[in-house]
């Protein structure tokens, strides 16, 4: 399947317009995502798992920094 895709996008001689290649690419993606599934399902859940990691650790950090510093220097 892979090389049905990599044949694809090399039979066009002419991968210098933007448009072609853009297919080319989305043509490359969508071949991926039927062989390796799971692995696409894996990388969402680990984006998803590392953007609310960030989001949560970003809305309960403490924002009483320095008043513990004036705390310390009195």
């Amino acid at each position: 399947m892979e090389t049905e895709v990599v044949t694809a996008a090399t039979s066009n001689g002419s991968l210098s317009s933007v448009g072609s290649s853009l297919a080319n690419v989305g043509t490359a993606t969508k071949a991926f995502v039927l062989a390796h599934p799971m692995g696409m399902a894996v990388a969402g859940g680990a984006l998803l798992g590392v953007g609310v990691y960030l989001t949560a650790n970003k809305i309960f950090r403490k924002k009483n920094a320095p008043a513990v510093e004036e705390a310390v220097a009195a």
